[in-house]
């Protein structure tokens, strides 16, 4: 959680002063939260993600609200100020999407760093990439694919739509798909590619240079992007 006013240190060195702002620190690095009433009102998350390296706020929008009920997680998103949608051309379900724009989904039952999580993607084209995650390192190494999740078999009611400049659609993931939790704790995150330039080549895939790669909770991998970092997902707590 946040602080509720600045503490600020001071460090003295020889002459110089070293001002720490730690408030500043705390907030950037916190891992988020959702707390939603099981057949409530839908929650809505802040528009603005953050850039996966460093958690720089990005300068477009996502919106993302998300409802529950005792048969699905429901998610409902629109990815804003893209003015490359059109550009996509994926439209098999799990091809793999992520070499273009998505919009993405960790999760993972229970409030523990997440070694096993599904990954769930969802394209303009309303093509659906479901596998599930093997990350014992928790982000330090390489993550590898357990598996593919057939589409017929995810169960995962979804539908997309584009218009001018932005696309949006919607999610409703299976609790048994999942693996519910009995206290209704869940780690999660949401991700977003978006393509930042116009592309020559039908076939394109994103890399760190024509594209965006954003959190809701920054995964704040350094250098490269990275989206698979489970210390860094959100909890979600479903009431």
């Amino acid at each position: 959680m946040p602080f509720s006013h600045s503490l600020v240190f001071f460090i003295v060195l020889q002459t110089n002063f070293l001002q720490i702002d730690l408030s500043k620190e705390k907030t950037r690095m916190a891992n988020q939260e959702i707390t939603l009433t099981n057949n409530g009102v839908p929650v809505n998350l802040d528009p603005i993600f953050k850039h996966s390296t460093d958690g720089k706020a990005a300068d477009f929008e996502t919106n993302v609200s998300l409802k529950s009920d005792n048969q699905y997680l429901h998610i409902t998103f629109d990815c804003l100020q893209d003015d490359f949608v059109e550009q996509n051309n994926m439209t098999v379900h799990n091809d793999p999407l992520y070499n273009q724009e998505v919009f993405e989904v960790f999760i993972s039952p229970g409030n523990e760093d997440s070694k096993h999580y599904l990954e769930i993607e969802i394209n303009p084209n309303n093509a659906l990439w479901v596998g599930t995650i093997n990350n014992p390192s928790l982000g330090e190494e390489t993550q590898t694919l357990e598996g593919m999740i057939v589409h017929e078999d995810a169960g995962i009611i979804h539908e997309t739509a584009k218009s001018l400049n932005s696309w949006n659609g919607k999610l409703s993931i299976p609790w048994k798909l999942i693996g519910k939790d009995a206290k209704g704790q869940y780690r999660i995150n949401f991700y977003r590619i978006r393509s930042n330039q116009s592309h020559a080549d039908a076939n394109w895939a994103c890399d760190a240079e024509t594209c965006d790669f954003v959190c809701w909770n920054s995964t704040l991998s350094g250098e490269s992007p990275a989206f698979h970092r489970p210390k860094r997902f959100g909890f979600l707590n479903v009431e």
